[in-house]
């Protein structure tokens, strides 16, 4: 009789559930993806993947992505280019809008997906996945990257699958922890493949401060403890999984640029970032305290309070997956901030950790309250996210497009074409206008030095040159002889107002070194 009450009620159980992440699964939709292509290709990372995957595809050359002006695409490894080229191929081979946002739309709804599952299924807590999976998808930062095409949400959705199939096989049997690390390691093998060594230094981090929490300093006494422990996690296996998936790739690239990719990507982009060499700007220490407290929001207001609660209730010691979750954000939030190059984008990656101990936390608090009381925090709590939401239908709807005329290069790439079109080449002058490019199309060159750009302009033919309004005047004095015809401003498409003023000239060359004329000047 027990075991038939027992299956009866979970049965009546599966709909309820269906119910309570119904809701979630429709605002997830409302978030990430209602209007997720209206915009133009406003950043600048969206339009060099979306050079980039475009390229893949009309050359064949998978292995080093190239800009449209010819320079191999050496910031970062080509894993989310790759993505973006499938989703292009198997919509036409036309890269657009859905095919450079859809990677991290996507990464972000598994995010969200995992950690309600993760906490719903893995721990059997419901009540704590469906609430941080409400944090999550809500705060603002991270909705907002989710309509982006950034690294940052494939590189947070690989750490979330790599922290947390590491977490739940542990305990396990064999046949269920096997599939949880293969998935964990391919998982910080991607995160490798998306953005480098931060793919393996991030999940090694978080684990690792995990670890000792649990298990004490590795020292003499303790060495069998931990290395059962790895043992259990994998980790003589899963490491050189990662290495031999990732270390190929990276040997034949620099290979295949004479060491270039190594002086740039590493050198450059890892260690003179990370350091602070070279004439990079720095940011202090502190950077992602405030940082946090506003890209987090509204929940951040909650997550000191949470805090502070906890540890008067203790629930640090006695609740794991709260004391995991913390130390996931902590472990990151620090390891980031030792970095003297900073970005609001780069701390994505903790805010599941926040999400899972603000989860957490809350279904215990929820316990503690009466019938009443805990129906009215519920009611407020879903109202919170709601106003989340309808703070996003309201920008979507109407503060993103009434900004369209003022970022878009589409109308501006159209009427140069108009004007130049193919196959005549369009110079860019001391300007990397990525979304234009994009737009424009092949052929296009990139000069950053008047001798450079006086050498290219006296060459026999019509030449068409794209630079900022500032370098019109100053082109009177560094190109002598030189007649510019100045035929069109993007401002003048926009209503005046452009976030970055370009302009269009033309050059007639009919002889290879003409002499200078008094009269040449830029009408």
């Amino acid at each position: 009789m027990p075991r038939e009450i027992k299956a009866v009620t979970l049965r009546a159980r599966s709909p309820l559930r269906f119910l309570t992440m119904a809701p979630l699964i429709f605002a997830v939709y409302l978030l990430f993806f209602h209007r997720l292509t209206d915009r133009d290709l406003w950043s600048s990372h969206e339009a060099r993947a979306a050079m980039d995957a475009q390229t893949v595809l009309d050359d064949g050359v998978w292995g080093l992505p190239r800009l449209y002006d010819g320079r191999l695409e050496l910031q970062k490894p080509p894993l989310y280019y790759w993505l973006v080229a499938l989703l292009a191929w198997l919509r036409g081979g036309v890269v657009d809008a859905w095919a450079v946002r859809l990677p991290a739309a996507g990464a972000a709804t598994l995010c969200v997906l995992l950690l309600g599952i993760g906490l719903g299924v893995g721990s059997k807590r419901s009540a704590a996945g469906l609430m941080a999976a409400t944090v999550l998808a809500t705060a603002l930062h991270f909705t907002w990257l989710a309509r982006i095409g950034r690294i940052d949400m494939p590189l947070t959705l690989s750490v979330t699958l790599a922290l947390g199939g590491l977490y739940l096989a542990r305990g396990r049997s064999l046949w269920m922890r096997w599939p949880l690390l293969v998935l964990a390691y391919l998982a910080v093998a991607a995160g490798v493949m998306l953005k480098g060594p931060i793919g393996i230094v991030l999940p090694a981090a978080a684990l690792g401060s995990h670890l000792v929490g649990e298990l004490g300093l590795p020292r003499p006494g303790r060495w069998r403890t931990w290395i059962a422990a790895l043992t259990e996690l994998g980790v003589w296996w899963g490491v050189p999984l990662v290495a031999a998936l990732t270390l190929p790739w990276f040997v034949w690239a620099n290979c295949a640029t004479g060491g270039e990719f190594f002086r740039v990507f590493l050198w450059h982009h890892n260690i003179e970032r990370g350091f602070g060499g070279g004439n990079l700007r720095t940011n202090p220490w502190w950077f992602y305290l405030p940082q946090f407290a506003g890209d987090f929001l509204p929940w951040s207001l909650l997550f000191p309070l949470a805090v502070w609660w906890s540890y008067r209730r203790g629930l640090c010691r006695t609740d794991a997956e709260a004391r995991f979750g913390l130390i996931w954000f902590i472990s990151l939030f620090l390891v980031l901030s030792c970095s003297r190059f900073k970005r609001a984008d780069y701390l994505l990656p903790a805010y599941p950790g926040a999400a899972v101990f603000l989860g957490c936390i809350g279904q215990h608090w929820l316990r503690e309250l009466t019938p009443q009381r805990r129906r009215c925090t519920i009611a407020g709590l879903i109202s919170l996210a709601g106003i989340m939401v309808m703070v996003w239908l309201v920008r979507v709807q109407w503060q993103l497009p009434a900004r369209e005329p003022y970022r878009d290069y589409g109308v501006f790439a159209a009427r140069i074409r108009q004007l130049a079109p193919c196959p005549n080449e369009v110079v860019f002058f001391r300007t990397e206008a990525h979304p234009l490019a994009f737009h424009l199309g092949r052929p296009l060159a990139l000069i950053v030095q008047w001798p450079e750009l006086k050498a290219r302009l006296l060459q026999p033919g019509m030449h068409y040159l794209v630079t900022p309004p500032q370098y019109v005047e100053e082109s009177r004095l560094a190109l002598p002889g030189i007649r510019l015809e100045r035929l069109l401003d993007n401002t003048d498409l926009s209503g005046g107002e452009h976030e970055r003023p370009l302009v269009l000239l033309r050059v007639q060359s009919e002889v290879r070194d003409p002499q200078p004329t008094i009269g040449s000047s830029v009408p």
